[in-house]
């Protein structure tokens, strides 16, 4: 509930009062800045130091100063031409891309990395023109994949490696010119696929019917984990002692960990990349080592506490302290100064009962609606009333004149010009979106239709296909050995464990 990933809101910068994009409305109390001023000497966050008071809760203290101390408008760090991206590093012409990494002409993304024109995925990396895909590394020219690793010109699949022209397919390996599971001749696969993707939204329907009866079949895998060793979670590769986690990559000794890179002696991460070490409740951040309880800091060694705090040691209660050590509530310190006191306060907040918790919900002054936590554990308005929970109310906009129906969208792409990028569509959900010029390449090379979805509605679709983060322990369907799973028992996929999974497909 601390991270705001796909909510945006027009308005102006608190310094230069340029028109800027951010994640807080200008009437929230929140003191917002555009990345060139907060990065730029006129921000002096030590100007913002106070005292410890220790006849109040540390929280409350903290939301206080988290209000002053202006925060960045947008968290991204050296990205060029893009519009609307968020929690990104190094991307090149990206547009509503979210947690990207040195990605270019990628759209409507999550958590892709390393990767080139992809459009609408989440949780790719390495890849090149991919269209719909969730789960998959090292893939090009390819559209609707799921878990599919090294596969080149394939479409509609689910679990392939190393595979190439395959079309509605599950479980092959080396494969190429498969239709639905089924071995053709270069010249058979051409023809029919041809037919198959004829680029309109009527075609493409059908074919995902086709594949969905055809691969009722399908054994799944009971977790997708790739070249782990004493693993349990889910979409995980190159781990070892890894547990309870999903969407980790190259972790060693570590629990609880969703969205993460790289991490070594760690538990309770989110969305935390570049080698964090021996660090614990972290979420947004990069490369922190033997810190705890962190929001959107980076490059920091021993900090607790804080957020936004960059290339720093021994800071706690901090807010945008960057290149400094030995801080408490942005106040400078002598090294002696600032261990005795904070062992104090430490063990202040363990009378209080705050030491060792996270940041309460709302200190961010995000209504819980604006947060990623939404996404994974949704509540209504009425039930965040109930709880106490911060929600925010978001203005409606007005809708343009000129709008197109979801029954008036053209149905194939020969038929859509360039001038639809400047038209409003309307998604069934009441959303007002757009198609934009360089998606249009993409679904012309790909030959596939224009969404009839807006992207949110598209976003939460795969969230869907992605899997839940959250494991059941239930018995393989073949030998009944027990497994520990992200399938519920009462979904109706065939799920085997590692040894008979293996057997089957190999």
């Amino acid at each position: 509930a601390m991270r705001n990933e796909r909510t945006f809101y027009h308005r102006e910068c608190d310094s230069c009062h340029a028109k800027i994009i951010a994640y807080y409305p200008q009437n929230k109390p929140q003191v917002v800045w555009c990345p060139d001023c907060w990065y730029s000497d006129k921000l002096d966050p030590l100007a913002y130091g106070r005292d410890f008071d220790f006849s109040r809760p540390f929280f409350e203290q903290f939301k206080e100063i988290y209000q002053q101390v202006p925060t960045l408008s947008l968290d991204i760090v050296n990205c060029k031409d893009c519009q609307y991206v968020s929690y990104c590093g190094d991307d090149h012409r990206c547009y509503l891309d979210i947690a990207g990494e040195k990605n270019e002409d990628c759209y409507y993304c999550k958590f892709v990395k390393y990767s080139k024109s992809c459009v609408d995925c989440s949780f790719v990396y390495y890849s090149e023109f991919a269209y719909e895909c969730v789960n998959s590394h090292r893939i090009a020219n390819s559209t609707f994949l799921d878990t599919c690793y090294d596969s080149n010109d394939c479409h509609l699949s689910y679990d392939l490696r190393g595979c190439t022209d395959c079309f509605g397919c599950w479980n092959l390996r080396n494969k190429s010119y498969h239709i639905f599971n089924q071995p053709y001749s270069k010249e058979e696969y051409k023809k029919k696929v041809s037919e198959l993707r004829r680029g309109s939204f009527a075609t493409l329907q059908k074919a995902q019917e086709e594949f969905t009866q055809h691969s009722k079949s399908a054994i799944h895998k009971f977790a997708a984990l790739v070249n782990c060793l004493n693993c349990t979670g889910d979409a995980m590769k190159d781990c070892k002692n890894v547990t309870d986690s999903f969407d980790v990559t190259n972790a060693e000794n570590s629990r609880w960990l969703f969205d993460v890179l790289d991490a070594k002696e760690c538990r309770d991460l989110d969305f935390s990349l570049y080698k964090p070490e021996f660090s614990y409740e972290l979420i947004s951040t990069l490369n922190m080592g033997r810190s705890a309880f962190c929001n959107a800091s980076h490059y920091n060694v021993e900090v607790l506490y804080s957020d936004k705090c960059n290339n720093s040691a021994n800071l706690f209660g901090c807010i945008a302290v960057t290149k400094k050590k030995y801080c408490i509530f942005n106040k400078q310190y002598s090294e002696s100064e600032y261990q005795e006191l904070r062992t104090k306060i430490i063990d202040y907040m363990k009378t209080t009962g705050e030491w060792g918790e996270f940041f309460p919900i709302g200190t961010s002054g995000f209504g819980y609606n604006e947060t990623v936590a939404q996404e994974y554990f949704p509540l209504t308005k009425e039930e965040a009333e109930r709880k106490e929970i911060p929600w925010y109310d978001r203005e409606t906009g007005t809708r343009g004149k000129e709008t197109m129906r979801p029954e008036a969208i053209p149905d194939a792409i020969a038929d859509v010009p360039d001038s639809i990028a400047k038209e409003i569509l309307v998604c069934t959900c009441g959303r007002n979106y757009r198609i934009t010029n360089y998606e249009l390449v993409v679904y012309r090379k790909l030959s596939v239709p224009i969404p009839h979805q807006c992207p949110e509605c598209r976003h939460t679709r795969r969230n869907l296909i992605a899997g839940e983060r959250r494991l059941w322990t239930r018995q393989c369907m073949k030998c009944s050995v027990p497994i520990q799973t992200s399938y519920s028992p009462e979904r109706p996929e065939i799920v085997y464990c590692e040894s008979c999974y293996q057997n089957e497909i190999l």
